[in-house]
């Protein structure tokens, strides 16, 4: 046994998911434990069992979206983000991941809308007012952009420019 089988869960992890085949909840373990290790298409497998077990879980959506990331199947990972924001609508990050999904394709004006819409659900959400700050700004958009960027720094003094 090599030192990373050692030290990883996978195995166990997918022993578990076999042994008991119709739990969501350890395919979603094992799904994120590959998602951890950057092994992608493991991640992708785990998560789509999961998610065919339990469709409505927005954290299991949420990470299946992190393995199409991972794998560069950005169509597929804004579904999913689409999908763990639709199912967790008070789920702020769900929200500002399927805002920066729509970033990754290009997508600026797309992306306002989760975005706004996390910081609707949390206030409080310095980072997600800089992405919109970012956005107003690559769409020439400069009086919103500021107005972003300066609600931004008020949460955060890192968001500050120097």
């Amino acid at each position: 046994m090599s030192q990373e089988e050692e030290t990883s869960s996978i195995p166990k992890l997918k022993a578990a998911a076999e042994e008991d085949p119709e739990n969501s909840d350890t395919w979603r373990a094992l799904g994120a434990v590959c998602l951890q290790e950057l092994n992608y298409e493991e991640a992708l497998k785990a998560l789509q069992k999961a998610v065919g077990l339990e469709p409505s879980n927005p954290e299991t959506h949420f990470a299946l979206a992190k393995a199409f990331d991972g794998l560069k199947r950005y169509e597929e990972m804004i579904d999913a983000f689409q999908e763990a924001a639709y199912l967790g609508p008070d789920w702020p990050e769900a929200h500002y991941n399927l805002g920066l999904a729509f970033m990754v394709v290009g997508q600026y004006e797309d992306a306002k809308a989760p975005l706004r819409k996390a910081v609707e659900v949390a206030p409080e959400f310095a980072e997600a007012y800089k992405v919109l700050g970012v956005i107003h700004a690559l769409l020439g958009e400069a009086d919103a952009g500021r107005e972003y960027s300066e609600k931004a720094a008020q949460l955060n003094p890192d968001y500050r420019k120097a």
